[in-house]
């Protein structure tokens, strides 16, 4: 389980230097039921994006750089239970630069948790589960106009001079494992916005989301350990040839589109069971395929809102042609999110796109890998998300259902599941699971 700040009172748009602007934020599960129960402390940040300077550096490559003395109440405050929120008013320092963009980065200060000397014990006892920080978007400054009272000859600000905006985004980083700096550098992050909103739930990430992106990105991860195994084997029906179809040409074979007039009602859950030891040849025990031509590396995403996972997978493993799909409120803000992590896919190879679980008739080819993150939790939606996997499956087809309990109706999903797939656990954290599915021979 995780814990996310939220900002309930976002950032605005625009910024006066010297001039208060109120924050408001809590501490919450994702899906906000229930509030961090104990003290902390956070720190207030703001960080400044400059070009970079890299040699072979594009226009999207930018250095952030923390400003120590950016706020001017410094950067400490208290997050209270008994409340439930922190309001504070921000102000940004003299020091900050007109007409810059600047972001407020709420974490937590792990000052506390740490002891000053080597062997000493530190008095207060971390947090038990990791609490997400919050990026806001760039803020735009300005410098303050100058307006005196005659009276109190204090400075007024112009409410004119501002576009009195909050910002709807809020941003969240996760930083790439060792192995995968080698490619794209040092300190390199994945960058995910979400809705900063309550009520937009396809636009949102969750804990089964965070947890499969922090872990397939792992070089130890199944799906690292399957890729491996399959860059040896380099059977035929696994090659990439150079005459394979563009990732546009898969996209239109899967039968997805990028429009349609149809809303999204679910996000997702899943099923208990004990973890044992799996590795991809354990759960590759069905008969190979009576398919004979080769297939182009398809990672299928459904229900993929943020896009969160689909984008981790894309930047881990670049052979894979990662097709994200969801229903129209979610795919802009997906498309987003794919734009942001350009730099970490010079392959071009993710794409998003609409899909509907209650399509009927589809005649699509498999895929190699089915991506699916927090998707059952709706369990009027199951026979729908079921007859979906099972069009875009076969018995060489990998599916990755990431998966946190949250009620028994889940539990419906997986007993149909059953029937057609052999489930493996193949990873868990506290009560959040990655299942491993493989189609049963006919």
């Amino acid at each position: 389980m995780y814990y996310y700040i939220r900002l309930l009172k976002n950032t605005p748009v625009e910024a006066v230097i010297q001039e208060p602007f109120k924050l408001v934020f809590t501490i919450t599960t994702d899906l906000t039921e229930k509030f961090y129960d104990k003290p902390c402390k956070l720190r207030c940040q703001t960080v400044v994006r400059t070009p970079s300077t890299i040699p072979g550096a594009t226009a999207a490559d930018t250095i952030m750089t923390i400003m120590s003395q950016g706020l001017s109440q410094g950067y400490s405050l208290d997050y209270d239970p008994k409340i439930g929120y922190c309001s504070v008013d921000i102000r940004m320092a003299p020091c900050m630069t007109p007409y810059d963009e600047c972001q407020i980065v709420l974490s937590l200060d792990p000052a506390p948790y740490t002891a000053n000397y080597p062997g000493a014990k530190t008095l207060v006892e971390p947090p038990e589960y990791e609490i997400l920080p919050a990026w806001s978007l760039p803020i735009q400054l300005k410098p303050a106009p100058l307006n005196f009272s005659k009276k109190t000859k204090h400075r007024k600000v112009n409410k004119k001079y501002l576009t009195d905006t909050r910002q709807d985004l809020v941003e969240r980083y996760f930083r790439l494992p060792p192995h995968l700096t080698g490619a794209h550098g040092r300190g390199r992050s994945l960058l995910v916005r979400e809705d900063a909103r309550e009520g937009f739930m396809a636009r949102h990430i969750w804990d089964s989301g965070v947890f499969m992106t922090k872990y397939l990105m792992l070089a130890d991860s199944w799906l690292s350990k399957y890729m491996e195994e399959s860059r040896q084997k380099g059977t035929e029906q696994r090659t990439v040839a150079s005459e394979e179809k563009p990732l546009e040409s898969s996209l239109a074979a899967l039968s997805v589109s990028n429009s349609s007039t149809l809303e999204q009602s679910s996000i997702s859950s899943g099923i208990e069971a004990t973890v044992t030891e799996a590795t991809p040849a354990s759960t590759a025990s069905c008969s190979s395929s009576t398919r004979s031509q080769s297939r182009k590396r398809v990672c299928l995403e459904l229900g993929a809102g943020t896009g969160l996972v689909g984008i981790a997978v894309a930047v881990a493993f670049p052979e894979l042609s990662v097709l994200s799909t969801d229903l129209d409120e979610a795919l802009a803000l997906m498309q987003q999110n794919v734009d942001a992590n350009q730099a970490l896919l010079p392959n071009n190879n993710m794409e998003v796109g609409f899909l509907d679980w209650a399509e009927k008739g589809r005649k699509v080819e498999p895929v190699e890998i089915l991506l699916l993150a927090d998707v059952v939790y709706n369990d009027l939606s199951h026979e729908c998300l079921l007859q979906t996997i099972l069009d875009y499956s076969d018995d060489r087809t990998k599916v990755l259902l990431g998966y946190k309990f949250r009620h028994e109706a889940e539990q419906q999903f997986f007993e149909r599941a059953k029937e057609y797939f052999d489930i493996t656990n193949v990873h868990q954290q506290d009560t959040m699971q990655l299942f491993v599915l493989t189609r049963k021979s006919s």
